[in-house]
């Protein structure tokens, strides 16, 4: 049984164990999930690859890699060939052996050129298909997993994705390597079989302390990658918050002070820990080999009986076979760190609940014509509230037919914002039933249902481009642009506003006709007017917002306007997680429409 920080709410930890040949994780809300096939570091890269249509690239790199090897073992076995004749007295025929060493040499060159530039391109390939396929992941998510796991989410698409693609190309090298040693194996143990068994023990000895240490590096290089997502969240703080940074720059110091600085010695010091348990381990592989060169010489050959030519040519293949292995060893860390990465990834992706591809693009209403909301609850888990008790919100309703416009109204903290999200089907609620067009919303139409909403959010994104519309009605973009007094600041360019550089207010407006122009049949704002000035405000209650209904559109708008309610047909107000339909100022809690 492993642990590892939870990115359900970035609070406590995830438990993750073996179960036969799949590993599940544990959240203490979500429960067990099955989530991996479980192999070696080597292994699962090997198989993540094939899977995704890489098996062709590996033939072919395996293939030159033998090559490569072949080659390399034709030269040292021209030398052993000239050595041995050196030791017998034997005329040595340059013209031929110079002929088959230059070959042999020829033969090593070329493939390991041409595996080397078929490894370059095809690395840049997978990096950019592996980012690819994370972000596909993301996208396919519901908004509440990929929220809370941001900073994990950064690191996946960038170091993560990273290590594994780097892992990846050295399988090649591994199997270059592994081809190469096994030769060399052969040929030692050809010319004198007893002192291949003797390097062998201390090679299996060697590597068993080796492993042992292994495991422990790589539970320093999972428990660093946690520091680097505390960096990233921090790093992105000190980015989100630089405007009020930069008129008080002691805010960014404490945040520098108290949180990044800290991560990042504590993963360093991580990472120096594990780095140096594989420096450690590799001296001793170092010392085993020339401990073994010195006996081979003292007394190994006496013992065994063993001529000296066949000595030295034992001795000059130690030395040669050292260079694979060695490299075969250096390889573990970086294996290490991408099974460490793969990991992190498979675990963000058991909780993203990513949305099948084939349901992703859904079945759109044809037509609105009726929203209701009935009984909806919907409670914060412990760790996503501080307090003794998290906020909880229902049991409430709402109905919206279309072309109506209804605000809803309310104290801050009095829970307008968490019930738009669920509104819109971000946030999914607990309990409660919706029902669009009389029907009752399945979860396999949750995406048709999240498509009736264009929102523009107290924290909106403004985007530089239509996204997610195919064609843009210019014509109509230029009418709201004039709506919204905004023709002496923007205008539409191909798929784009001419701008989005302007002041909140106009930055807002901008943002409301883009949604408008997404033609999605409910517009939702969040305090959309708290940022216009008196005139404009003034405007948008009394002439847009008839404006927008006449357009087609269905509107659900949180505000504190009270001067302008009458602009709505329906006035909620929210108080505490309960919902209240007014009516001639009178309140009445709402839970079931009929």
């Amino acid at each position: 049984m492993e642990r590892m920080v939870c990115s359900c709410t970035g609070s406590h930890q995830l438990l993750y164990r073996k179960n036969g040949t799949h590993y599940q994780v544990h959240c203490q809300y979500t429960g067990w999930a099955r989530y991996h096939v479980s192999y070696t570091s080597s292994q699962k890269l090997i198989i993540m690859n094939i899977r995704k249509g890489h098996l062709r690239n590996y033939v072919l790199f395996s293939f030159l890699s033998m090559l490569a090897a072949v080659g390399s073992m034709g030269v040292i076995y021209m030398i052993n060939q000239i050595i041995n004749k050196y030791f017998t007295g034997t005329k040595v025929a340059a013209s031929s052996y110079f002929i088959y060493f230059l070959g042999a040499l020829v033969l090593f060159v070329v493939s390991r050129w041409l595996v080397s530039i078929a490894i370059i391109g095809f690395t840049q390939n997978l990096l950019i298909k592996t980012r690819m396929n994370v972000l596909e992941m993301v996208l396919r998510s519901p908004f509440q997993n990929v929220w809370k796991s941001k900073e994990k989410i950064f690191t996946a698409l960038t170091r993560d994705t990273d290590i594994i693609v780097g892992a990846s190309v050295t399988i090649v090298d591994i199997l270059t390597n592994s081809a190469i040693a096994l030769i060399c194996f052969i040929y030692m143990g050809i010319i004198a079989w007893q002192l291949l068994l003797c390097m062998l023990v201390l090679l299996i000895v060697t590597l068993a302390i080796y492993f042992f240490y292994v495991g422990r590096a790589r539970k320093l290089f999972i428990k660093a990658m946690t520091f680097q997502d505390t960096f990233i969240k921090y790093l992105n703080e000190i980015l989100s918050g630089f405007k009020e940074i930069t008129l008080e720059k002691q805010k960014g110091f404490d945040i520098a002070d108290r949180h990044v600085k800290r991560s990042i010695l504590s993963a360093s010091a991580l990472y120096r820990k594990a780095h140096v348990t594989f420096l450690n381990n590799r001296i001793i592989g170092i010392m085993s080999f020339y401990v073994f060169i010195g006996l081979l010489l003292l007394f190994l050959g006496n013992v065994f009986n063993i001529q000296d030519r066949v000595v030295v040519n034992f001795i000059f293949l130690i030395l040669y076979v050292f260079g694979p292995i060695e490299t075969l060893v250096l390889m573990i860390p970086s294996i290490t760190q991408a099974n460490a990465s793969l990991k992190r990834i498979n675990v963000i992706e058991a909780q993203m609940d990513v949305v099948d591809s084939d349901n992703a693009q859904g079945r759109p209403y044809p037509f609105f014509e009726e929203l209701r909301l009935e009984n909806i609850c919907y409670q914060y888990r412990q760790e996503e509230e501080e307090g003794d008790r998290p906020f909880a919100i229902g049991p409430v309703g709402l109905s919206l037919s279309r072309g109506e416009v209804a605000f809803i109204s309310g104290g801050n903290g009095s829970g307008k914002t968490t019930f738009l999200n669920i509104l819109v089907g971000l946030f999914r609620a607990d309990e409660g039933i919706v029902y669009v067009n009389g029907d009752r919303v399945e979860k396999d139409r949750w995406i048709d249902y999240q498509r009736l909403f264009a929102p523009v959010f107290n924290d909106y994104h403004l985007f530089d481009e239509f996204y997610g519309i195919p064609v843009v009605d210019v014509e109509k973009a230029q009418e709201y642009i004039r709506v919204f007094e905004l023709e002496r600041k923007v205008s539409v360019q191909k798929d784009k506003f001419s701008t989005v550089h302007l002041s909140a207010g106009q930055r807002k407006r901008l943002a409301l006709i883009a949604a408008m122009l997404e033609k999605k049949p409910i517009l939702v704002l969040d305090e959309f007017a708290a940022d216009q000035d008196p005139p404009f405000k003034r405007k948008f209650y009394t002439e847009i917002i008839p404006y927008i209904r006449q357009e087609g559109f269905s509107m659900i708008a949180i505000t504190h306007d009270d001067t302008y309610y009458a602009a709505a047909d329906k006035l909620y107000k929210m108080d505490t997680g309960s919902l209240h339909t007014v009516i001639a100022g009178q309140e009445k809690p709402v839970y079931i429409l009929s």
